[in-house]
């Protein structure tokens, strides 16, 4: 009995331990799903809506209540370290747009509303894990 139970649990460690990390582009997927999360839970949006990388809502812009809104995920990365792990940097990348205008960042200020700063959202924004509670933060 005692044979079967240490057999068990080194066929379950070897399971683990052959398990192929996710690949890249999951990873990505991953992130740009979390940002696209933390848009749309930002108090001033309503009307969320996605299609592929594609955001869209209404929020307030300067005095205008409902100002259309579309950003577009350019790009998630996951840039390694040198010794292989994915604990450096996550970067996305977007282009903002409100009632059909681009919004430039201007040197080091992006130039999108406070409620969307306060969240940890930009045009270039980085994440990081937080392992306790198994997701991205963006703060």
């Amino acid at each position: 009995m005692r044979t079967q139970v240490v057999v068990v649990c080194l066929s379950a460690s070897a399971l683990v331990a052959c398990r192929p990390a996710a690949p890249a582009q999951r990873q990505e997927q991953q992130l740009k799903d979390s940002f696209a999360q933390q848009v749309a839970s930002t108090p001033i949006v309503r009307d969320f809506q996605r299609s592929g990388d594609t955001l869209s809502f209404s929020a307030r812009y300067g005095k205008q209540a409902g100002a259309k809104w579309r950003v577009h995920i350019d790009s998630a990365t996951i840039q390694r370290r040198a010794d292989g792990t994915t604990k450096d940097k996550r970067v996305v990348k977007s282009s903002w747009y409100v009632n059909g205008e681009p919004i430039q960042p201007r040197e080091s200020q992006s130039d999108l509303p406070l409620p969307f700063l306060d969240s940890g959202i930009a045009q270039e924004c980085r994440a990081l894990w937080d392992s306790s509670a198994g997701q991205w933060s963006w703060k």
